[in-house]
Order: C-alpha cells, then structure tokens, then sequence
C-alpha cells in the first residue's frame, strides 16, 4: 500500500488496520511461545497434538493438474510482440 493510499483512508478505517495489525502479531506471538513451550517439555504427545492441530489449520491445498491448449505458447508469444503472427 502506497503512502498515498493511506493518506486517502479514512481515520477510521485506518486505526481499525492498525488494531488488526496488533491482533494479528499476537497471535503469532501466542503460536510462538506455545511453540516454544511444547518443544522444551518434550512431552511427545503434546507435540504430536500441536503437530496435528497445525496440520489441521494448514488445511489441504487444492492440486489441480494443468493443461496448456494447443498453439497457446505462440499466442502468448505474439501478445508480447517475441513472435510475429
């Protein structure tokens, strides 16, 4: 976000950022130190609970195989002006 931007927000809308910048930094700091905590109690199941709630919050990616159309490559080629038609 460019300075402009923010000079244009209004002052409401700014502090609202600014409060969900606080809350967002806690949080990671909150998972830091739980982080921190289950690593120096070596408790292997503790870990095996915090390993699976990340999992769990991570969540599964969506793979989605891609297929490029026939001729594609040259029209993207001639759109750059690399190609002539």
């Amino acid at each position: 976000m460019s300075h402009e931007s923010v000079y244009a927000l209004p002052l409401t809308t700014f502090w609202m950022l600014d409060r969900n910048i606080s809350r967002i930094k806690a949080e990671e700091d909150q998972r830091q130190l739980r982080l921190s905590l289950v690593a120096q109690a070596g408790d292997q199941e503790a870990i095996k609970d915090y390993m699976t709630e990340l999992s769990t919050a991570v969540g599964n990616p969506v793979i989605q195989k891609a297929a490029m159309e026939q001729g594609a490559m040259n029209r993207l080629k001639v759109l750059m002006g690399v190609q002539d038609e």
